[in-house]
């Protein structure tokens, strides 16, 4: 059996009108190079996710954020060749204030703002396609509640 490596990440679904920030993701690993995800990255020892969330989404895009509120938490297991590395996605929600994406060149290839609906078709990692697939049926539930 396989050692299990446990990580705690945050995830931001950064939101500007009607539309999210997707980043596709730089790496040297295959299965996540190209990759699109929202913006995040690990908790430290000792933060609290909140935290995290905050620092993470600036420094991977140069955004101004508020309205940060916790979504939920989502575990997904990435099966390795010698190890499983299971992280523990902090999910948060905010609104990006005015200004441009500043992506880390060594760390994303582009951004994009889209809808929540064309986000679901893009080619995500696969623990951000579950998490799109969640936000866009309860966006859709929402809409149909309106009317």
């Amino acid at each position: 059996m396989k050692p299990v490596e446990e990580v705690p990440i945050v995830i931001g679904i950064v939101e500007r009108g009607d539309k999210i920030l997707l980043l596709q993701r730089m790496d040297k690993n295959p299965i996540w190079d190209k990759k699109w995800e929202f913006p995040g990255g690990k908790i430290d020892d000792g933060e609290e996710a909140q935290v995290a969330a905050k620092r993470e989404i600036e420094e991977e895009t140069g955004l101004s954020i508020s309205n940060l509120n916790f979504v939920g938490k989502h575990v997904h297991d990435w099966d390795l060749e010698e190890k499983t590395l299971r992280v523990h996605i902090h999910c948060f929600h905010c609104k990006a204030h005015d200004g441009e994406v500043v992506i880390e060149t060594d760390k994303a290839y582009q951004y994009k703002w889209d809808t929540v609906e064309n986000a679901t078709k893009y080619d995500t990692l696969e623990a951000n396609a579950f998490l799109l697939k969640t936000l866009f049926a309860a966006y859709h539930e929402k809409c149909q509640n309106l009317g």
